[in-house]
C-alpha cells in the first residue's frame, strides 16, 4: 500500500499525460490540480506517445533498487529512520509533445513501506512547450497541494527543492515522524485491511508466547486497540473480561477506514533482537534475558471513530 496524505492506495493508474491517479484512470490534458482526486502530476501537458518515445511502469522490490531509494531518502529526510520496501517506477522516456515539436524525459518514484511513503521526481531533457502544462500534486479535498515554482518546463531540468538539480522529492504520507522509541517498519510487515470493528486473520507464531501459565501459538490483532490469542474481537467498549486473555495498550474505538495503518510483524532481526533486548534488560535489570522474538504491532496515526487520531506499538519480547 502507498500512503499518500492520510490515505491509503492499493492500486494506481499510470495516465499518457504525465500524471498518475489512485481510484480512476483519467485522460485529461489540461491541467488542473484542484480537481477532487488525489494525483500526483510530475509533468501533467498534452503528451502523444503515438507519435514516439516510451511510458512504462514497473514495481520494484529487488534489493540494489531499495538500497537506492533508501539511500535516497536518508539523504533527503535525515530525521525520519526509513528503510523502503516497494519503489513503484514510472518512466516517460522521450515522448513528445502533443503540439509544437519536443519531447520530454522524466521519471517518478513512489517510495514506501508500510507507515512510511515519499515521491522521488527525476527531471531529463525537457524540451519548451507553449502547450499548458503543470507539475506538482494535489490531494480529494485539496488541503495538501502543491506546484513546483518554475516558469518555463526546461527548468524542471535545472531547479531543485534537495539541492540536486533535476530532482525533487516529498513526504508524502501524512503522518508526523513516529517517535524515536517506536521500532520502524521492517520485512514481512502485513497491515490489517481498512474495516469497522476489524481484525486480522489468526497469526500463528513463530515462537509460542507465554502469557502468565499460559502458552500461545497464535494471535490476532483488532483494529480497535488490543490483542487477542484464542479468537478475534470487535468490541469497542473497553471491558477487562477475566475470562479472556488479552492485551489493550490502547482499547477504544478506533477506524482506520478513515486513514492511519495497523500493521503487524514477528521479527527476528539481529538489529531488533539487540534493541528490544536492551530495553527490556533496562526495565528489569536483574532478570537474565536475550530476546529470540519480537513480533510488533503499530497503530500508526489510526483515527478515532469519532474524530481525532493516535499512534502507538505494542511489542512482544519473548
Amino acid at each position: 500500500p502507498f500512503k499518500f496524505f492520510g490515505r491509503t492506495h492499493n492500486q494506481t493508474f499510470v495516465n499518457n499525460n504525465g500524471h498518475l491517479t489512485f481510484t480512476e484512470p483519467l485522460s485529461d490534458y489540461i491541467p488542473l490540480l484542484n480537481s477532487g482526486r488525489d494525483i500526483v502530476a510530475p509533468l501533467w501537458t498534452h503528451l502523444d506517445n503515438r507519435r514516439g518515445g516510451t511510458i512504462s511502469y514497473r514495481e520494484d522490490t529487488s534489493s540494489a533498487v531499495l538500497e537506492l531509494v533508501t539511500a535516497a531518502i536518508d539523504q533527503y529526510f535525515p530525521n525520519i529512520t526509513f528503510t523502503a520496501t516497494s519503489a513503484f517506477v514510472t518512466t516517460w522516456d522521450s515522448v513528445p509533445y502533443h503540439s509544437g515539436g519536443g519531447e520530454a524525459t522524466f521519471q517518478v518514484v513512489f517510495v514506501s513501506n508500510v507507515h512510511r511513503s515519499f515521491i522521488l521526481i527525476n527531471y531529463g531533457d525537457i524540451a519548451e512547450t507553449e502547450q499548458m502544462w503543470l507539475a506538482g500534486y494535489n490531494t480529494l479535498d485539496s488541503v495538501h497541494s502543491f506546484t513546483v515554482p518554475v516558469t518555463s518546463a526546461p527548468e524542471l531540468s535545472s531547479s531543485s527543492n534537495i539541492n540536486m538539480n533535476g530532482r525533487r522529492s516529498f513526504h508524502v504520507d501524512g503522518s508526523p515522524n513516529l517517535p524515536t522509541d517506536f521500532l520502524a517498519s521492517g520485512d514481512g510487515e502485513i497491515v490489517n485491511p481498512p474495516a469497522e470493528d476489524g481484525s486480522s486473520d489468526v497469526i500463528f507464531l513463530q515462537q509460542p508466547f507465554k502469557y502468565f501459565g499460559h502458552t500461545y501459538n497464535q494471535i490476532f490483532v483488532n483494529n480497535n486497540g488490543y490483542l487477542t490469542f484464542t479468537e478475534p474481537l470487535s468490541a469497542y467498549t473497553p471491558f477487562l473480561d477475566p475470562s479472556r486473555d488479552i492485551i489493550a495498550p490502547l482499547w477504544t474505538r478506533l477506524d482506520n477506514r478513515h486513514g492511519g495503518s495497523i500493521s503487524y510483524r514477528e521479527d527476528t532481526s539481529t538489529a531488533v533482537l539487540a534493541q528490544v533486548t536492551a530495553a527490556v534488560k533496562q526495565c528489569f535489570p536483574n532478570i537474565p534475558f536475550a530476546a529470540t522474538s519480537a513480533f510488533v504491532t503499530t497503530w500508526d496515526s489510526v483515527p478515532y471513530y469519532n474524530g481525532g487520531g493516535v499512534r502507538l506499538t505494542v511489542i512482544f519480547d519473548y
